[in-house]
């Protein structure tokens, strides 16, 4: 699909060559593509609209793979194009293995990957860990009753008499946990209430994630951006953070300096993976995010 004298991979030992720096080789002597990859990111809401509602799609996208091409890049990543409620456009996630219908379907997803491809082109795409929509069913399920084959499914805690279980604050202001008027515990969440913390330690949410990457490998995704990846591994005790600490470092500090998920480098050669997958969901595919830097 991507021959080494492809256009795109003319430019790259170009660019690799015209700087002159040391660089991996691959086992057949080729600079992996992913090492000196220019990656121009879409923001799918802004980037065109072909419909007149005022959003940019995915048809968008297609339409101008072309002046992508000429520009001389190797993949496009495509920020959050899933089916979501927009509480934080699209980073809310309702549903990992569709795509919202403001921006298209399905279908116009597979004919952007054909298209992107045909053009050497490949395709990376928003995969985000750390959280879903409150309208997933997942979550829908987990806050259904303390006993839900679901519930450990999110980080559900007691209070402190009247007050969350510990100091932590969201990311976007305010306390991170909220009560759950109907079974009176409080659920996690590093940015927007209607984003509930999914609790990585469940080998259940690991599966269920690792079937999301599977859904898009399948339908010929190249590879992942992680969203605040280094936010998905958490302290289990929940201790307080210092007075003054940054947002959400009560999240990711301290102790969770140890946890295989919340440093970049451990997370290209630690993210839970079935042996299955492993040649498919190599480093060569994860691309981690970090929000804040």
């Amino acid at each position: 699909m991507f021959p080494k004298h492809s256009p795109a991979n003319r430019r790259r030992v170009h660019r690799v060559a015209s700087r002159g720096t040391t660089t991996t080789v691959a086992d057949d002597g080729h600079v992996p593509w992913w090492h000196d990859a220019v990656v121009y990111q879409v923001y799918p809401r802004s980037f065109l609209d072909t419909n007149g509602d005022g959003v940019g799609d995915l048809h968008g996208i297609e339409r101008r793979l072309d002046h992508l091409s000429w520009l001389g890049i190797d993949a496009v990543w495509i920020s959050p194009f899933y089916r979501s409620p927009m509480a934080d456009f699209g980073y809310d996630v309702s549903d990992y293995c569709d795509v919202d219908p403001v921006f298209g379907t399905l279908a116009d997803a597979d004919r952007l990957i054909a298209a992107a491809h045909e053009r050497g082109i490949r395709v990376l795409i928003d995969w985000v860990p750390n959280h879903t929509s409150d309208r997933h069913p997942w979550f829908l399920e987990s806050r259904s009753s303390r006993s839900s084959p679901k519930r450990d499914w999110y980080h559900w805690r007691d209070g402190r008499g009247s007050a969350p279980p510990n100091n932590w604050r969201a990311v976007f202001g305010g306390p991170a946990w909220t009560l759950d008027d109907a079974t009176g515990q409080w659920f996690l969440h590093l940015f927007l209430p209607q984003q509930p913390d999914l609790n990585w330690s469940n080998p259940e949410v690991v599966e269920a994630m690792q079937l999301v990457l599977r859904f898009w490998l399948d339908r010929g995704i190249d590879g992942f951006r992680i969203d605040v990846v280094h936010c998905i591994g958490k302290d289990p005790v929940f201790p307080d953070q210092p007075i003054g600490a940054q947002p959400s470092v009560g999240a990711v500090g301290g102790s969770q300096s140890h946890t295989p998920w919340c440093t970049i480098w451990k997370c290209q050669t630690r993210l839970p993976v079935r042996a299955s997958m492993h040649t498919r969901l190599s480093p060569k595919r994860l691309l981690p995010g970090r929000w804040p830097p």
